[in-house]
């Protein structure tokens, strides 16, 4: 018969360690993560600047146009700020002069009145409402295919 060579395992100190192709492999993966988000971000970003300028045009359709001299101020005064990433803040400037004996304060935005005062004619919430779908689509369609 002959004899069996048999192999003796080698010390933990002389094996092959797989640790620096995991950490290679670790290092890879936060790379490619780490693109994917940065696109994805870009991606929102779009989706974001189109749906605000989009929201921005329905608002301003929307917006009452009063009388006076003041006539169609608060309808081009809606304005996008795009200061931060991701997110998109869209307001309308047009103020008045507030009221101390009411507990106003130094100036009061006109949109606030028209949406919550007792004689307002309310349409920001309707508007959002209305087109909530559309801004959602917007969105969306910029992160998946880039159009909308």
């Amino acid at each position: 018969m002959a004899k069996e060579k048999v192999r003796k395992r080698k010390p933990k100190s002389e094996r092959q360690s797989y640790k620096p192709t995991l950490d290679k492999l670790g290092d890879a993966l936060k790379e490619v993560l780490k693109d994917i988000t940065e696109e994805l971000y870009a991606d929102v970003d779009r989706g974001l600047d189109k749906a605000a300028r989009y929201t921005e045009e329905k608002l301003e359709n929307a917006t009452p146009i009063g009388k006076g001299k003041e006539r169609g101020k608060t309808k081009a005064s809606w304005k996008v700020d795009y200061k931060y990433t991701n997110v998109r803040y869209i307001n309308n400037v047009n103020t008045r002069p507030g009221d101390p004996s009411r507990g106003e304060g130094e100036d009061v935005p006109i949109v606030n009145l028209l949406e919550f005062g007792s004689k307002g004619k309310p349409f920001v919430r309707k508007t959002i409402e209305a087109e909530q779908q559309n801004i959602i689509n917007i969105i969306k369609g910029e992160i998946e295919n880039g159009k909308t």
